[in-house]
């Protein structure tokens, strides 16, 4: 018997680059910098029409570790603005 894991639904990979394009939208820009990261998330997930991946806790946590491990890089990248910008 094989235990269910992160990527059951979705494969590494694809949740790589479901972070990536979460913090390449709108919602890590200006307009819901007053939400918490994981409703932003979740209402991009839910915009996207990936309601597997927040049923499935383990891929959510992944997308959600992989968006903060990440924000930095972005940020000097250029994907997210300078808060007074």
């Amino acid at each position: 018997m094989t235990t269910a894991g992160p990527t059951d639904g979705a494969d590494a990979g694809e949740l790589d680059t479901v972070a990536w394009h979460f913090l390449c939208s709108p919602y890590t820009g200006r307009t819901y910098w007053d939400w918490p990261l994981e409703r932003r998330l979740d209402a991009y997930l839910r915009r996207q029409h990936r309601e597997d991946i927040l049923k499935d806790g383990a891929a959510y946590a992944t997308v959600l570790e992989r968006v903060m491990a990440n924000l930095g890089r972005a940020r000097r990248d250029g994907v997210l603005s300078p808060p007074h910008a």
